[in-house]
């Protein structure tokens, strides 16, 4: 098994084993960063999406990067690997994260957290369960 392949699968142990358990969204990609020995980057608010309230980044080594979505109906149901293809999207959403949360209340990035989503369609992630 290559390491990339072994990531994924580390990665998709790990999300499915927070996946039933009584926690926030946030306790969970938590949980789930932990679990795989990533680093949490963000975990923000997707307004306007008929399927995702909300979308998590878990940085890993070799510059990729576990994507996890909390659905309308409060289930984790997608997640995906990638790489730093999408670094334009989650640095944005990376540095607001680190902001206090008195900055954070004065920039919306969920219109961000959209085009960031939107990419990850196009690019054939997170169509479906």
């Amino acid at each position: 098994m290559a390491v990339n392949e072994l990531d994924l699968f580390v990665f998709q142990m790990a999300v499915e084993s927070v996946r039933s358990l009584c926690l926030s969204f946030n306790d969970k990609v938590a949980e789930i960063a932990a679990r795989s020995r990533g680093t949490l980057l963000f975990d923000v608010r997707v307004d306007d999406d008929a399927d995702i309230q909300r979308i998590a980044a878990i940085r890993y080594r070799d510059d990729k990067m576990g994507v996890v979505a909390l659905d309308r109906q409060g289930l984790v149901s997608r997640y995906c690997v990638v790489n730093g293809t999408f670094s334009r999207f989650i640095v944005p959403l990376e540095i607001w994260t680190s902001m206090p949360v008195s900055m954070q209340a004065k920039i919306d990035v969920t219109h961000l957290a959209s085009l960031f989503l939107g990419a990850l369609r196009n690019a054939g992630h997170m169509l479906g369960n």
